[in-house]
């Protein structure tokens, strides 16, 4: 299914109309299909489609979440609100290896030095065991996070080649709203009046690894001390 829509000037419903075509495909072509979440904004927009398509969430889709160690601990308030809210049970995945076990083994702020030894051991390896056995791979995807504005490392370049349906070697990835905007993705939040994670609000773009989303600053982990950018603890903070 190619992408035949202007990702910049078709409207919300247009596209919205799109995405659930995309769903209803995937229910037809795929026997067992996985939805890999986030509860970051894209993700909780694809979970609404989902509990608006023609599909049973509990029994026809596994729903899973990588808890790979150094989460915001709002991430983990988004994820109970929603699992409440549409009635569903997230499998949690978890790395072979912690943050602090690369820490030991590597140095201080391995999420710097070693990115890609820390993702792949954090997120890709587990991620790959999510995914491991089903047909279709659910996820919140798009292309205009790939279209780098200049100002951005373009760590997101490869998601300007997206489409619908992606055919890899051991599963077909789906992206739903690979053609929505971040504009668009925010919109029908308000539409649908879904809760989202508040550290948006405050001026956060990515709410991955707090590491990495918080450039390893140590104070970010007061609350979860053992999982600190440099391997320290921080020093007590002031009331």
């Amino acid at each position: 299914m190619a992408i035949e829509i202007d990702i910049e000037s078709a409207s919300l419903d247009k596209k919205l109309e799109k995405s659930l075509e995309v769903l209803e495909e995937t229910w037809d072509r795929f026997d067992d299909p996985t939805f890999t979440c986030s509860f970051g904004k894209d993700s909780n927009a694809v979970l609404d489609l989902l509990a608006r398509s023609d599909v049973d969430l509990e029994s026809e889709v596994t729903l899973s979440f990588l808890d790979h160690g150094n989460h915001f601990e709002s991430t983990w308030e988004m994820k109970d609100t929603l699992e409440d809210r549409y009635g569903v049970t997230f499998e949690t995945y978890e790395p072979d290896s912690s943050y602090e076990e690369l820490v030991a083994e590597h140095g201080p702020r391995v999420n710097q030095r070693k990115p890609d030894l820390c993702c792949q051991t954090l997120k890709s390896a587990p991620m790959e065991r999510m995914v491991d056995g089903h047909d279709g791979w659910i996820t919140g995807y798009r292309m205009d996070e790939g279209l780098d504005d200049g100002e951005g490392e373009g760590s997101y370049d490869w998601r300007k080649n997206l489409d619908f349906f992606e055919e890899k070697e051991e599963v077909t990835r789906i992206n739903p709203i690979v053609h929505w905007t971040t504009e668009d993705v925010w919109e029908y939040h308000e539409r649908r009046e879904i809760p989202y994670n508040d550290l948006y609000d405050e001026g956060f773009e990515c709410l991955g690894c707090k590491q990495c989303t918080l450039d390893g600053d140590p104070l970010f982990a007061y609350d979860s001390i053992r999982r600190v950018g440099d391997g320290t603890e921080p020093e007590e903070a002031g009331d």
